[in-house]
């Protein structure tokens, strides 16, 4: 290599990083501003009137609602759905 492409190949590097380290320098003196979080609509649960209220007739206990089942085997359907591509329900609280 003659001595002109070395100091073209020298000056062209040491150009890019001279850049390189001015960015950073320049990036570290002028943090980013942290992003405002969008505002968010807060609702409010839906108040469940009394039966009095309302004039239902309500007889008996109330009803318990249903126990979850336990897995005893493999679940196909879950599997494909998974397969397919669908994302699982939430979970729920208890």
């Amino acid at each position: 290599m003659s001595l002109s492409r070395v100091i073209a190949f020298g000056t062209i590097t040491s150009l890019g990083s001279l850049s390189v380290v001015f960015v950073a320098a320049d990036r570290l003196a002028h943090p980013a501003i942290a992003a405002v979080a969008p505002p968010v609509m807060v609702r409010a649960a839906p108040a469940v009137p009394a039966p009095i209220t309302t004039g239902t007739v309500t007889q008996g206990p109330a009803v318990e609602p249903p126990k979850a089942r336990a897995m005893t085997g493999f679940d196909t359907e879950r599997l494909n759905a998974l397969m397919r591509g669908e994302t699982l329900p939430g979970a729920r609280k208890r």
